[in-house]
């Protein structure tokens, strides 16, 4: 188990292969957050962790970082809100993204169909005619 920001934060720029590993082992909230306070350039590599919880998988979708959000929108585990606020994204290739996840809700999908970006908008009339 993880138990502070600077101990991920070692894994993650360790060289060596197995203390890398250890990036993904679980941790607690409070210490995720407190990783997302104190190095927020890391937040690409907790949102590859899949024992994260949905609280820090909200903290994560309101970050600046689009490549944290698309990847985010790939989640399958991911709750409404973070459904919502994702379909709402500035950038294309993340509400893209939402409109190709599997677990996104129809009504969302609905809405996606109607994106002005003609890509975002046709991946979900695909995904409604499944």
């Amino acid at each position: 188990m993880i138990t502070s920001a600077e101990e991920f934060k070692r894994y993650i720029e360790s060289e060596d292969e197995e203390e890398n590993g250890k990036a993904l082992d679980s941790a607690s909230d409070e210490v995720w957050f407190d990783i997302l306070l104190k190095y927020p350039h890391l937040s690409r590599d907790v949102v590859f962790n899949h024992t994260i919880s949905i609280e820090v998988l909200e903290r994560l979708s309101l970050s600046d970082d689009t490549n944290v959000r698309w990847n985010i929108a790939m989640k399958r585990r991911i709750n409404r809100v973070i459904f919502e606020r994702l379909a709402r994204d500035v950038n294309i290739s993340v509400r893209h993204r939402i409109a190709c996840n599997p677990k996104v809700p129809a009504d969302i999908l609905l809405k996606l169909s109607k994106d002005d970006d003609p890509i975002v908008a046709e991946a979900a009339k695909k995904r409604i005619s499944l």
